[in-house]
């Protein structure tokens, strides 16, 4: 047994990351320890085809240029066969199996849902890729076409502007050569007052000819919210694709997917009914968890299209080529009344309705060279590439109007007419990209590897806001910006046996002003369309250090990764008043930090035990002077109260813990049975970290943390047919997944309910 003790360094000496660096010291110790004592030959490098849990998972995009275990880097793949027993539907559901995330409810002032997030603290909504393309827009994205969401950690520039949390890719399914048909049929209901809930979808892959082969995934759904009264959804989607060449040295894929979705949304509750919050009220909160506090007449539609043409070609077996088009265009339309407060005297409650009303369209084409090669003893696997994007926005832009208040307990979904959609504004952005990248694995013998990387990247961004008779609507109206950013990452690995390795590494990423496109304000008036944003600011910097340890087990069944980071971001716009002024302005810059562990956890332990899952352990912190927090406060007073300052305050929304498991195990006579456990800690309620508006810790109280089960049983009749129950919240709780930046109001989670799923193979 291996024993661990830990070196008392003055180097580490007052930091917050010292138990935490001797906590992975003794994980890697006794990694090395069963590595050396295990009698089972360790596993050489290879390509793997990921195919759910049974093989090591890959990253899709060819810039990572390592073996997953051999990464510099936290990434997380979930694969499809996880979310698919869990019954996830949309990328929120999967996301939950991802420590260090939070839903948005609206935390910048206007109303998101949980369609946006953040990672470790830092909104990454503007960081979401598919096939490793930008998509832009804030909308539900279903997940009938997915075959693995991958989740990087920390600022990295992969691909371009972004978070300093990371970024989210969704890797959709293209044919293979192989014959399958599948189809899932599901039924879910719960206790509640609540819509029903159906769905159905296929995924058919024919060969047609020994190099070509076809896929078709389709979708339709007709199903409410668990747990809440009229709320409902009824999506249809559609993808068909074609390959050819796949077994030849050039290859063709043409992909298409087509979604509608439309839906009676629902908006949460007051926070009067959520014990925890500072808004609790004792009899608000025996109201029945099911009441729907918005307008029969809410909508929210959203359709949306992409086609996807790439082709690959290997010029020899150590140098191929590949170039990938992506156009999608995405038009959301939507009209939803939110909880705005609470009366105890009167058991009252307010709202407000309020419009969203967007066309986004992006068009990319990235090429990249992939190439194999040695420098004397060095073995290089580098690859290259240039890539050019535009990306645009079109909004109606409108008022808000307030509805008649409605008594907690009997709310009336028709106690006010429908909201007329009369656009005053409009405003148009339009983002231009040109790119240009290499990255390298170095591996200089069987010890050492470096993995390195630069991205240089030219954006240019322009906005015109105009009225409804075309005049100017604001001082953003004819804005331009452009800016040439660089970043990359950096790590060192040493794998002390074949199937481990330990790393440090560095990333930095940019993010210069103007990337709205996701931004959940886009149809508000005013210069309010774009929080976050302030003239004259410096492009935000994100670097985030990070010292970590990746171990593969049983023939590479299981892969652990566990990792100490520190991320830095840099260059955060603070704005305020100074004494005699009337209009804030860009005073001065912060910083914001967050500290933390994680870990996690994914394949076999055996050959019937699954798992999956992870933990995340974070220490978050503003930083910014004294003279900051005074001109911000004059700016906006009730911001603050009694406060007199923030730096050194925690992030808003930013949960110190939080951890996901999802484990199944298998029996011989076709049972399987599964549970799975999320925990979120509490966080702040206030501004998040993109907005110029800073909210003392405290002044809105916390989102009180949560702790969930579910279950799933399975039964496989034969190799056509398999029967599956999920049962969520097993225990029922009521509980809020997200609150706005005042927390008055609270999205609420899923209350207990269960499905039954049949997947049918034929």
């Amino acid at each position: 047994m291996t024993q661990c003790t830990i070196d008392h360094s003055p180097i580490l000496a007052g930091t917050r990351l010292k138990p935490l660096v001797a906590a992975l010291v003794c994980i890697t110790a006794s990694s090395m320890s069963y590595a050396q004592s295990s009698n089972e030959t360790a596993p050489t490098l290879k390509t793997v085809q990921v195919k759910g849990q049974t093989e090591a998972q890959a990253p899709s995009s060819p810039k990572f240029t390592a073996p997953l275990v051999d990464t510099p880097q936290t990434l997380q793949i979930i694969p499809e066969e996880v979310f698919t027993q869990q019954g996830a539907q949309n990328l929120t559901d999967v996301l939950a199996n991802t420590p260090g995330i939070s839903f948005n409810a609206g935390e910048n002032g206007f109303s998101t849902g949980n369609s946006n997030f953040s990672l470790r603290g830092f909104d990454t909504s503007g960081s979401i890729f598919v096939d490793g393309a930008r998509d832009s827009g804030s909308y539900s994205r279903d997940i009938f076409n997915v075959e693995q969401v991958e989740v990087a950690k920390g600022p990295a520039a992969d691909n371009g502007r972004g978070s300093a949390g990371g970024y989210i890719n969704l890797s959709t399914k293209t044919p293979r050569l192989e014959n399958f048909r599948s189809a899932t049929i599901s039924y879910g209901d719960d206790e509640y007052d609540s819509k029903a809930r159906h769905r159905l979808t296929t995924d058919i892959n024919q060969k047609v000819s020994p190099g070509a082969a076809v896929r078709l995934n389709l979708m339709v759904e007709d199903s409410g919210v668990a747990g809440r009264e009229r709320a409902d959804s009824n999506n249809w989607g559609v993808a068909p694709s074609v390959a050819w060449g796949l077994d030849s040295s050039t290859r063709f894929t043409l992909a298409y997917q087509h979604l509608e979705q439309e839906a009676r949304p629902d908006w949460g509750v007051p926070a009067a009914m959520i014990k925890g919050m500072m808004r609790y009220d004792a009899v608000a909160a025996s109201a029945d968890r099911d009441n729907f506090y918005g307008l029969a007449s809410d909508y929210d539609d959203t359709k949306s299209d992409s086609l996807l043409a790439k082709v690959e070609h290997d010029f020899s077996s150590t140098l191929s080529f590949s170039n990938q088009t992506r156009l999608s265009k995405t038009d959301r339309e939507a009209r939803f009344t939110v909880p705005t407060g609470y009366t105890p005297a009167t058991q009252q409650m307010t709202s407000q309705t309020q419009i969203y009303d967007r066309e986004a369209a992006s068009f990319s084409n990235l090429s990249n060279l992939t190439a194999l090669f040695n420098t004397g003893s060095i073995k290089h696997h580098l690859v290259a590439g240039v890539e050019f994007s535009r990306e645009s926005s079109d909004a109606n832009r409108y008022g808000t109007n307030n509805p008649a208040a409605t008594n907690i307990f009997n709310p009336d979904a028709y106690r006010s007419p429908a909201f007329e959609l009369n656009a005053t504004q409009a405003n148009k952005v339009g983002v231009n990209t040109q790119a240009i990248y290499i990255y390298d694995t170095l591996t200089l013998n069987d010890q050492w590897q470096l993995t390195a990387g630069v991205r240089g990247e030219r954006y240019k961004v322009t906005i015109d806001s105009n009225n409804a008779d075309g005049s100017s609507s604001g001082a953003l109206n004819g804005y331009k910006e452009s800016e040439t950013t660089a970043g990359g990452k950096i790590g060192l690995v040493y794998k002390p046996a074949s199937n481990g390795s330990i790393y440090v590494a560095v990333g930095e990423s940019s993010l210069p002003a103007g990337s709205f496109l996701s931004n959940p304000d886009i149809s508000r008036t005013g210069d309010n369309a774009f929080p976050g944003f302030v003239a004259d600011a410096k492009v935000v910097k994100s670097r985030n250090y990070e010292i970590g340890t990746k171990w593969d087990f049983f023939d590479s069944r299981l892969s652990t990764n566990l990792a100490v980071f520190s991320t830095e971001k840099r260059n955060v716009a603070i704005t305020g008043l100074e004494v005699g002024e009337t209009s804030a302005s860009l005073k001065g810059h912060g910083k914001q930090i967050v500290e933390g562990v994680e870990f996690g956890i994914s394949g076999k332990i055996t050959e019937q035990w699954d798992v999956f899952g992870g933990f995340v352990i974070l220490d978050s912190e503003r930083k910014h002077s004294a003279w900051l927090d005074d001109v911000r406060k004059r700016a906006n007073p009730a911001d603050y109260g009694t406060a007199t300052r923030t730096s050194g305050d925690e992030l808003a929304f930013t949960p110190k813990e939080s951890a996901s498991l999802w484990t199944t195990w298998r029996f011989d006579a076709g049972l399987t049975i599964g549970a799975g456990i999320q925990h979120v800690g509490d966080s702040w309620a206030g501004r998040p970290d993109d907005a110029s508006r800073i909210i003392p810790n405290g002044t809105f109280g916390k989102l009180p943390g949560y702790t969930i089960g579910n279950l799933m049983a399975s039964y496989t009749f034969n190799e056509n047919l398999t029967l599956r129950l999920n049962v969520n919240n097993v225990t029922d709780e009521l509980y809020a997944t997200s609150t706005n930046w005042p927390a008055n109001r609270v999205l609420l989670g899923t209350a207990r309910s269960a499905m039954l799923s049949a997947d049918i193979h034929f």
